[in-house]
This record gives C-alpha cells, structure tokens and sequence, in this order.
C-alpha cells in the first residue's frame, strides 16, 4: 500500500511516552512518537450483509472505509478523494495488462473508473487516530429493516453525500448526523445512480491533490480523461487519470472465491500483492497489526488485548493483538504497511467499530 508521509500542518500534539517494553531493548521504543504521520486505509467494509429478515437477497446500503494516522505526529489531509482502479473485478479479463504489465503505470497514472467521491477542504488526523468516511448512508444501519448484521454510520467524521451526483435514495439517505462541512463531493462520468464501487473484490486508494489543484476543475477537463479495459468508449470504461504521485494509499483485494481467476488492477508500486474479500456477511477487509512496533510504543505493553479471534476465511491478524479491544483499553496501534496486502490484511468478521 504506497503513501506518502505528511509534514505537520497544524501544531502537532505532545505525547510523554515512557519507556515500557518486553523486547531486550527495554527503555529504546522502536517506534519514535515524533515521528511524521502516515495515512494509510486501515479498514474497507463495503459488501453488505444478506437480508436478515428473509436470509436472502443482500443490503448494500451500508459501506464504509476507515483511514488511519499510523504516525506519531498529526497529519492535514487536504484536497483529497477516494477512487477504484479498474477494471471494477478483478476476475474479468484485465485489458490493461500488456505484456504482463499495467501500461497506465508507465505512463504515470492510474484509473478512477467511472468517478470518484473527493473532498476540496481539509481535514486534520491526530496520531494514532481514525478518521471514518461512510460510502454510502451515513445512519444507524443497526436500525433499518436488515440491520442485525449492520454498524452505525451516524457518527462517521465524513460522508459521501451528494445527490446532485448519486441520487439513489437506497443507498445515500440524508446523513443524521455528519456536518454538511464534512461531505465529499461526487463525480461521475457514467449514468449510475451510486457510485459502483465492487462489493467483490474492490482496488480501492486514496489520493490527494496539489494545493494548487481545483478538483471540480481538473476532473471536467477531458485532457484528464481515458478510456481503459481496451475500449475507445463508452462511459462504462471511461476514467480520471489520476497522477500516481497523488496516491497517499491502496488495498487490492480479491474475492475469496475468484483468486485463481484475477489479476492485479493496482501498480505494485502502490500494492505489491492483494488481500481476500466476500461480499454479503459485512465482512470487513482489516489491517492487521505490526505487533513489534505496538509493543515498543510507550506504555501499550499493559494495555494490549491479545488471543483475536474475529479472522474469517482461514484469515486472521498473526499477531494475535485485538485492535479493536486495545483501542478501547488505551492502547495506540501501529498497523502494518509493507506496501503489500497480503502480508498487511486480513478478512473480519465484522466491522471493528460495531
């Protein structure tokens, strides 16, 4: 998952970290809190549940993905968005595979196929600290019909929200509680009523653009367009072309039951391999944790939650660390980024903030 490091643009907080590990190096944490932030995409959930009420049939309502400051210093991301790579499966025949290579890479960019949700503003990341973007809905799911299997969005930091744009009202309700400051913008080239993110194996990442850039602009100007997958037209293949220094992250997944069959969407450069995914059970795709680096981090040795059991699929974080229930014991998190999803994710049984 490639990302880019971002100096302070506010003023970072002060942590006093003390000492505290069981490596034989107690007294020298690995990880040093002044270090720069780092944002990474620390979770996707967007392959809605099966119909609790009939135990058929899918709710796709409900989609989210979680960035996170892997860093010890707070983080300013401005001008930024939130594309798919294409082709939208990866188990369908990759035109954009030549000779074994992506030829888009070559040329210095990367797909947003068929539009992308981004943001014109700013917003700022503590370290160690999520920030929460609902996809779709941003409500209390758990409250909807089919919502036994479903997580609350009303409280998400952000909102894809924009009926001018996507206007299916099955999948964008008004957001209950997130600001209208905090909505991202739509854009699209096709005639979709929702932003067609795959529920199956997604190529997800975000990217954020030069302070110098007008997003509304850059994307209406049809020099920074392209159409992929082989074709010449037709909305269905057509994309941004989004610079690839622009790309902050990206998590390549596949479905669980289609690997055999797919191939790479995302540069290496950006995600050297690929996580597993299975749409309607509200599995998440989860980060699993670097367990030296969360050891070695101040006083966590006291506060982190071992013996994870939410792994699916034959899945599980191989540091045995709970994220979720350290977090809530005090515990700050150092995720693993070694630009590769199969090394760095692993599939959820459920969303780590329900």
């Amino acid at each position: 998952m490639k990302k880019f490091s971002y100096f302070l643009l506010a003023a970072a907080m002060t942590f006093g970290f003390a000492a505290c590990s069981n490596e034989d190096n107690a007294g020298s944490p690995t990880v040093d809190p002044t270090t720069e932030g780092q944002v990474i995409i620390k979770e996707i959930n967007v392959g809605g549940s099966v119909n609790a009420s009939t135990g058929k049939g899918a709710y796709g309502g409900c989609k989210a993905i979680i960035l996170y400051n892997n860093g010890g210093k707070a983080v300013t991301l401005s001008n930024f968005g939130i594309a798919f790579c294409a082709p939208m499966n990866a188990n369908v025949e990759n035109k954009n595979l030549i000779d074994g290579k992506l030829y888009f890479e070559a040329e210095g960019w990367i797909p947003a196929l068929q539009g992308l949700w981004y943001y014109p503003g700013s917003v700022t990341i503590e370290p160690y600290t999520d920030l929460v973007i609902a996809l779709t809905s941003a409500i209390d799911h758990t409250q909807t019909t089919d919502g036994a299997l479903l997580f609350d969005l009303s409280n998400a930091d952000m909102a894809c929200y924009d009926t001018k744009v996507y206007n299916n009202a099955s999948q964008y309700e008004a957001p209950t509680k997130v600001a209208e400051s905090k909505w991202l913008k739509g854009f699209k080239y096709s005639t979709a009523n929702a932003w067609p993110v795959s529920i199956l194996c997604p190529a997800l990442y975000i990217f954020s653009a030069p302070s110098t850039v007008t997003l509304s602009e850059w994307l209406a100007d049809e020099a920074k367009a392209a159409f992929v997958n082989g074709a010449s037209s037709g909305v269905a293949n057509k994309a941004a072309k989004i610079p690839l220094e622009w790309v902050v992250d990206g998590v390549e997944l596949f479905q669980t039951t289609t690997v055999a069959k797919s191939t790479k969407r995302l540069p290496t450069s950006i995600d050297a391999g690929y996580g597993l995914y299975q749409n309607g059970k509200c599995y998440s795709a989860y980060r699993n944790v670097d367990e030296k680096a969360t050891v070695n981090l101040g006083d966590n040795i006291n506060k982190l939650v071992y013996n994870y059991d939410q792994g699916v699929e034959g899945t599980t974080d191989p540091s045995g660390i709970d994220a979720a229930a350290s977090i809530k014991n005090g515990a700050k998190i150092v995720y693993m980024d070694t630009n590769n999803s199969t090394n760095d994710f692993h599939l959820r049984k459920a969303w780590s903030l329900k």
